[in-house]
């Protein structure tokens, strides 16, 4: 075998694998192309050509260097040198093969493909590989991975057994050297006139899926990989500090700030304290969508609808990000998360003036239950500096409680919260707890005597009736008649995607509930930065607001802001503005399902919401940056 037979038995290998693994993300997201009701075959079968060309790219990369070392092999006929390019060859494709079965399912959880943003979970291997080994969606990639693999290193085996150097003149080798050099630059490329191919050559179509569908997920990575080195070199500066934090102080009507922090101000109540006991919920994954109240028919949250109905509810809600950890730090912290920083990580763990350090310096008790292992997410770290005393977390559960990697199931934290709570209670002193849920994220654990037409239904029903049986429990509590409830979930969850980003992963319910409360519907633009400001409203406890949050009783926001990732969001009644590091990426008429981009024939509208995202997203980054959000 000559060594263009073996690089193109090499290149269509590879390229018939990425095809795979494309068709099989197109066939579990097809739904986002039937939905969208315009998109035609022609488009589709487009959309699989233009895979091709970034298939050969990223092809053309891993290559190069196993080429390199097959021409000195040809030129000096060492050993060592085809067994070099072997073993990078099968290595690097190796890992691109698995990055690509991975962007299979990662897709399908947070309809973006698999960036470096992935990575920030791997500190924890084992509850990442235990989620993949218990959650057998994740084995319908996997298993086809693992045969790929076996496939490619008996192929790879003997095609590079079968290759020898050609006993040609040194002349006509070089002739070839060279036409294949060409080649293989060329299909790096991407083409053989203007610029290489970039990431924003594939957004052509009005259908983000097929968009991103074209992008091999080993170049997505790389780039992303790129745009992390970038901000550590060079911070995003999105506007002046000086403009953006001025702009932020008129929006919260801060003229005068009270100390360090240039948005503090504060809060004074003409009535005395409610020092009532508070019970945070984080309830995991319950998008809005889900709710009857909002149009859903499966009867997934019977519970949960009837208890919205009895409170003070929220319909225009939306999550700080997209994963637990931003919904943690929003409903606390009253901070937005900046593109895919996470806040709850790095050297330096920040201390905030939210929800727990307010009520804890009012003379309350603060404890978190965590279903899971303290460490994920560094939740353990970051919760103990930040005000909450007792932190009860896997290690604290009898070991035959825990059912899935993720721990306990809700039914069983609630009734370990309850216990817990009780002693607070019996103390006299005050008390904020706040309960985290799982059994609404897979891998699941449900018991027998939930039903349902499949296990995410299932699942959704389970965590709706473990809310309730530990609401009717509190009820007969003594210290229940004193207790203000928030239930909120962390984040929604991905549904029928219409534009860059779906929605429904970050509109979510939320509500207060007490004893003898007036129960109300507040449809104002709310964001899960206004919950503790709102809830400090009912207790009516004097404090210093350092949030971003705003009382949603004696005040309303133009707009609210939340984060996808790499992309950051701001919507109000009518109109999405998707913004990245460095453009706009649309204006949407969201409310009619309108798919047209307005960034261009909307001006006015874009600029001022542009603005005012940015302002926030900058300010914010000063606070933290200067360390300006402390106590």
């Amino acid at each position: 075998m000559n060594l263009f037979k073996l690089i193109l038995k090499i290149y269509g290998f590879s390229i018939l694998v990425f095809g795979l693994f494309r068709a099989a993300l197109y066939f579990w997201q097809r739904q986002e192309v039937i939905n969208d009701g315009v998109t035609t075959s022609e488009d589709v079968i487009s959309t699989f050509i233009w895979g091709l060309r970034f298939d050969i790219l990223v092809s053309g990369f891993i290559f190069l260097i196993a080429y390199i070392f097959l021409i000195i092999y040809d030129l000096t006929s060492k050993n060592i040198y085809k067994s070099i390019a072997f073993w990078w060859t099968f290595v690097l494709f190796s890992l691109a093969f698995m990055l690509t079965a991975t962007n299979v399912v990662y897709y399908h959880k947070f309809y973006q493909p698999v960036t470096i943003k992935a990575l920030e979970w791997f500190d924890q291997p084992a509850m990442v590989f235990g989620m993949i080994f218990q959650e057998p969606r994740y084995w319908f990639m996997f298993v086809p991975f693992g045969l790929v693999i076996l496939v490619f290193y008996s192929l790879l085996k003997k095609w590079f057994r079968q290759y020898q150097p050609q006993d040609i003149p040194v002349k006509k080798k070089s002739v070839i050297y060279i036409s294949l050099t060409l080649l293989i630059f060329i299909g790096i490329r991407g083409r053989i006139v203007h610029a290489p191919l970039r990431p924003e050559d594939a957004f052509i179509h009005h259908n983000n899926f097929l968009n991103e569908l074209k992008l091999n997920p080993v170049f997505v990575f790389e780039k992303s990989y790129e745009t992390f080195l970038k901000d550590r070199l060079h911070p995003v500066e999105l506007m002046p500090v000086e403009q953006a934090v001025k702009l932020v102080q008129n929006s919260l009507g801060v003229t005068q700030p009270v100390n360090h922090n240039p948005i503090s101000r504060n809060v004074r109540f003409d009535t005395i304290a409610n020092r009532k006991n508070v019970v945070l919920v984080l309830m995991e994954s319950m998008a809005a969508w889900k709710m009857a109240y909002f149009g859903n028919q499966e009867n997934r949250t019977p519970f949960i609808d009837s208890l919205f109905r009895q409170s003070i509810a929220f319909t225009n809600m939306y999550s700080n990000g997209i994963h637990t950890f931003a919904g943690i730090y929003g409903v606390n912290f009253g901070y937005p998360e900046i593109f895919d920083k996470h806040p709850l990580k790095g050297v330096d763990v920040k201390i905030y003036n939210g929800l727990p350090q307010v009520l804890k310096s009012n003379g309350y008790q603060t404890a978190f239950f965590i279903p899971h292992n303290k460490d994920f997410d560094n939740l353990g770290s970051f919760l103990s500096k930040n005000a909450y005393d007792h932190i009860y977390f896997e290690k604290d559960y009898p070991k035959d409680s825990i059912k899935t990697i993720w721990g306990v199931d809700d039914h069983f934290l609630f009734n370990f919260a309850l216990k817990k709570i009780d002693k607070m209670a019996a103390g006299g002193q005050n008390f904020l707890a706040t309960v985290l849920t799982i059994s609404d994220h897979g891998p699941f654990y449900i018991p027998n005597h939930i039903e349902g037409k499949t296990d995410r239904i299932r699942a959704t029903r389970f965590a709706d009736w473990s809310i309730a049986d530990f609401m009717r429990k509190a009820a007969q509590k003594p210290w229940f008649k004193n207790t203000i409830f928030l239930f909120v979930a962390d984040h929604g969850e991905g549904h029928n995607r219409r534009y860059p980003i779906p929605l429904t992963y970050n509109h979510i319910p939320a509500m207060f509930y007490y004893q003898g409360i007036q129960p109300q519907i507040i449809d104002k633009m709310a964001g899960q930065i206004d919950l503790f400001p709102t809830l400090m409203n009912l207790l009516k406890l004097n404090y210093t607001n350092t949030t971003f949050g705003i009382d949603q009783f004696t005040s309303e926001r133009p707009y609210i802001y939340f984060n996808h990732d790499e992309i950051e969001a701001l919507i109000d009644q009518t109109h999405l503005l998707l913004l990245d590091r460095h453009q706009t990426i649309g204006l949407y008429h969201y409310r009619d399902g309108d798919l047209i981009d307005y960034k261009v024939k909307e001006p006015q509208k874009r600029a001022e919401m542009e603005t005012y995202l940015k302002a926030h997203l900058q300010t914010a980054k000063y606070i933290l940056d200067n360390d300006l959000q402390h106590p």
